[in-house]
């Protein structure tokens, strides 16, 4: 398993990003990065709120399917185990999940 040291975190979120169409990368950039609202990304993209939801869930699975597959041979954000319990619920926490 080989730990990245040379890349940033941010750089590679942002290769993954420019991986995905940009109609889902704008909805993910504005709702994650940015803190839009539903409503405010709504309005910027002239499409339903219901469509701003869909593309940013189809954007993180999308991200998520990127990273794993360009990354799952090498730890990106290595902790101790006895960690990792404690910042999964977290992460799904926020992501409400």
């Amino acid at each position: 398993m080989e730990v990245f040291s040379t890349k940033e975190p941010s750089n590679i979120l942002e290769q993954a990003l420019l991986s995905i169409p940009e109609d889902y990368r704008v909805v993910f950039i504005l709702r994650e990065i940015e803190q839009l609202s539903v409503a405010d990304t709504s309005k910027v993209l002239n499409i339903s709120p219901v469509n701003v939801k869909l593309r940013q869930i189809r954007a993180k699975m999308m991200l998520h399917e990127q990273l794993s597959h360009d990354y799952k041979n090498q730890v990106i954000f290595p902790f101790h185990p006895t960690r990792c319990d404690r910042i999964v619920h977290r992460v799904l926490d926020k992501l409400g999940i």
